[in-house]
């Protein structure tokens, strides 16, 4: 009976004590370990990926020109035969107009933005990721952990019985119930250490490491998530929304540049010209510019009807996109009030468990039906404990799944 009482006050102490743990675990830097991925992710590139890189760093843009310079080579001649011809040579330089000129400084700023957005939504996924494999590393273990306490306490239990049987006091039933109660731990246990190489071969495949980090609470974030105006404005900040937002900048900037004509070069003409005669040679240099008139669109119909389209798509791609990032938001929040709420549940549960325990312990060894009843309701009150700690561990991972959903990193 006291070896019963003892056994079990002391596996609630231990989830207690797990679940304290939990709680004051100090939140440590996990920002190294994203830049350790995105350093590998960089170094296994493709070859062919390399290349292309290379090749696209080789690529550049004139200042000044909207093309190539082209020269224009022009022969005249006399049709009376008075041996009178001009020849003619121009060299054309198509120049950027001022306001060509600032829409392009506009467009690599924009250019320069959307790499940088990419890259924050390469660490985005790449958080995703190590938060996956560290949480559900976090859980197989704490599960594994419960199960090998209640299969000790089984096995405490285990002794006990079979001395007992050994004396003819109690049937041997009773221990091969108990070795029944084991084999279940132990198939479990077998499954839940699949799930731990699992999320190590893919923590390992992310960093390079063989060892996740105890504490992988993350710091609290300066907005909370639990406030509904917080997740709107933390969510205009989410690297794909800003991805979106860019690439309609870029696309209105170049549509207003070929609107007002500023494709249209300003076209600078050195010319130098000889006319030659029986009697004379004129010979001439001289300058020319053509200035396109901003008067009007530029655009044509076509151009016109095909931005429109592309904008409706890509603004309701945004849209949808927005209230996609915020359902997910709020039902993360809906999850974490529902786990609170079964967080205080299963305190009371675990306080009930063991007293339902004790007193089913008083009578369990009355006959076989009560033995029966009270080992039930021993396994019980040991899951009871065990989802006690699982649950606060779920409410951490959950933090976490909200720092996701809303756009930042590690």
């Amino acid at each position: 009976m006291s070896v019963v009482k003892f056994s079990i006050k002391i596996c609630l102490i231990i989830a207690l004590a797990v679940s304290s743990f939990s709680y004051g675990a100090t939140s440590n830097d996990l920002s190294p370990l994203l830049q350790l991925s995105q350093a590998r992710l960089n170094n296994t590139a493709f070859k062919t990926a390399q290349l292309n890189d290379n090749r696209s760093l080789q690529l550049s843009s004139s200042t000044w020109l909207t093309g190539l310079p082209s020269i224009s080579v022009n022969y005249l001649s006399d049709l009376d035969n008075s041996n009178i011809y001009e020849q003619e040579v121009s060299l054309n330089l198509p120049l950027k107009s001022f306001s060509l000129h600032q829409s392009d400084n506009k467009l690599k700023k924009l250019t320069n933005a959307l790499l940088d957005q990419q890259v924050a939504l390469q660490k985005l996924y790449l958080s995703g990721l190590l938060r996956q494999s560290m949480w559900e590393y976090r859980i197989a273990s704490v599960k594994f952990e419960q199960l090998k306490r209640k299969s000790l306490l089984l096995e405490q239990l285990n002794v006990q019985q079979k001395q007992q049987s050994d004396a003819g006091e109690l049937p041997k039933v009773n221990s091969l119930l108990l070795d029944r109660e084991r084999v279940d731990i132990d198939l479990a246990q077998i499954e839940l250490k699949q799930q731990q190489d699992e999320a190590m071969a893919l923590f390992q495949s992310l960093t390079g490491l063989s060892e996740i980090p105890v504490n992988i609470e993350e710091s609290a974030y300066d907005i909370e998530p639990q406030s509904v105006h917080g997740v709107g404005v933390v969510l205009m900040q989410h690297p794909l929304l800003q991805l979106h937002s860019l690439q309609q900048q870029l696309q209105d900037t170049m549509i207003i540049s070929q609107k007002a004509g500023d494709q249209d070069p300003w076209t600078v003409s050195l010319t130098a010209k000889e006319t030659v005669g029986e009697q004379f040679s004129d010979q001439h240099l001289g300058v020319g510019i053509s200035i396109p008139l901003g008067f009007g669109s530029a655009l044509s119909q076509s151009e016109l009807s095909v931005w429109k389209k592309d904008y409706q798509e890509q603004r309701i791609k945004s849209e949808d996109l927005y209230l996609e990032l915020k359902n997910q938001s709020q039902k993360l929040m809906l999850q974490q009030h529902n786990l609170s709420e079964k967080q205080a549940l299963l305190q009371r549960g675990v306080s009930l468990s063991r007293t339902i325990t004790e007193e089913l312990a008083k009578v369990k060894d009355q006959n076989q039906m009560s033995y029966e009843i009270w080992l039930r309701r021993y396994m019980d009150a040991l899951d009871t404990e065990s989802c006690l700690v699982l649950n606060q561990v779920a409410l951490q991972q959950l933090y976490s799944q909200q720092l996701q959903a809303l756009g930042i990193s590690l």
